[in-house]
């Protein structure tokens, strides 16, 4: 049956609640405590990178025999050092020394030569958001919960980040210009239209931007985009289409709120999309997102292929048979009243669900 009919669903939210889960890179340690409430700049995780070591030749570089190096060796193994501090030295009239290369510690000296372990400042991972911890496992990840608006993309550039969110341009369909970036806009979220030209990107980073949020972008220009060290999502895809008029709105509606960025880089078969979060005020007891809603009259849903691609409507009803398109294909389909042009029929392939 249609009504069974399970499609891909992107929510669109202007107040839910919001379930954030950070996991870390590796097995680490979860410095904050189930129901806990942490702000966005918080540290509530830490993993500390895999030691590296080095072989450093002292007789060598001091200039003497290997029977020589325990006499001017200046620290003890296994004490901890810090970059730059001399391990053995001075020797001769140029006083010739040997330096830690990074912070660590000397683990053993055997011929005149000292096995170096560099240690690593620990890999910190923040909140993100303004919320209280509802689960955790102490070493591999945490979950934070957040009352906000909700807006998930389909792309993202794998960065995250957090600052006031700010409208440039005149509308959804607005090309992006370096002419529309100002220091004004330093260390803000940035919500703009359609992107097909390198510049604006490069000024974006000039301007320390916190991230950029747009409808589209130009495909030649995935690399670069991908190169950029601030977060970019999209909620339409790559080319020039606009951004779709419900998710616009709600976006702009909320314009100098402070929103976070996950432009989460997707996986192959992950269901974890990129999404964009403003947090706000709200009772506790709102319900999380959807993860399936069946296609039936009155869903909400926006077309993912030409010739609608990106337009946003309403199912009107099923359709109870196949019907066969231009194309020559022979689909199930959904009468879709359309925002902008009408009651459209539409194959129930080429529909996502807006929840």
């Amino acid at each position: 049956m249609a009504g069974n009919q399970l499609p891909a669903i992107r929510h669109v939210l202007p107040l839910t609640t919001v379930l954030l889960e950070r996991k870390l890179p590796a097995p680490g340690t979860v410095t904050v405590r189930v129901r806990e409430k942490v702000q966005p700049s918080d540290v509530v995780a830490e993993v500390q990178p895999p030691a590296k070591h080095y072989f450093l030749d002292l007789a060598a570089g001091l200039g003497i025999a290997e029977a020589q190096v325990g006499r001017y060796l200046r620290v003890e193994p296994g004490a901890p050092i810090e970059m730059g501090q001399v391990i053995a030295g001075p020797v001769g009239f140029a006083r010739r020394t040997m330096r830690a290369p990074a912070n660590g510690r000397v683990l053993t000296l055997s011929r005149g030569r000292a096995l170096f372990e560099a240690l690593e400042e620990p890999y910190q991972i923040h909140a993100g958001v303004p919320g209280i911890v509802v689960a955790s496992d102490g070493i591999n990840s945490l979950t934070i919960e957040t009352p906000g608006a909700l807006v998930e993309g389909p792309w993202g550039t794998g960065w995250r980040g957090w600052g006031v969110m700010r409208v440039i341009g005149q509308g959804p369909s607005d090309r992006l210009h370096t002419t529309q970036l100002d220091v004004n806009l330093r260390g803000a979220v940035l919500l703009a239209g359609v992107c097909d030209n390198a510049a604006p990107l490069h000024q974006a980073t000039e301007l320390a931007v916190r991230g950029l949020i747009l409808g589209s972008i130009s495909a030649e220009l995935i690399p670069i985009a991908l190169r950029m060290v601030y977060p970019i999502l999209l909620t339409e895809g790559f080319g020039t289409a606009p951004m779709n008029r419900l998710t616009y709105d709600l976006l702009n509606s909320n314009a100098g709120r402070e929103a976070s960025l996950e432009a989460t880089l997707r996986e192959p078969y992950s269901r974890q999309l990129p999404e964009v979060i403003i947090p706000l005020p709200a009772s506790p007891r709102l319900s999380s997102p959807e993860r399936a809603i069946q296609l039936a009259p009155g869903v909400r849903v926006r077309c993912m292929r030409a010739p609608h691609t990106g337009t946003v409507g309403t199912i009107r009803h099923l359709n109870p048979k196949a019907e066969s398109f231009p194309s020559g294909i022979l689909a199930r389909s959904a009468l879709v009243e359309l925002e902008s042009t009408g009651p459209v029929s539409i194959p129930l392939s080429n529909l996502e669900v807006l929840g």
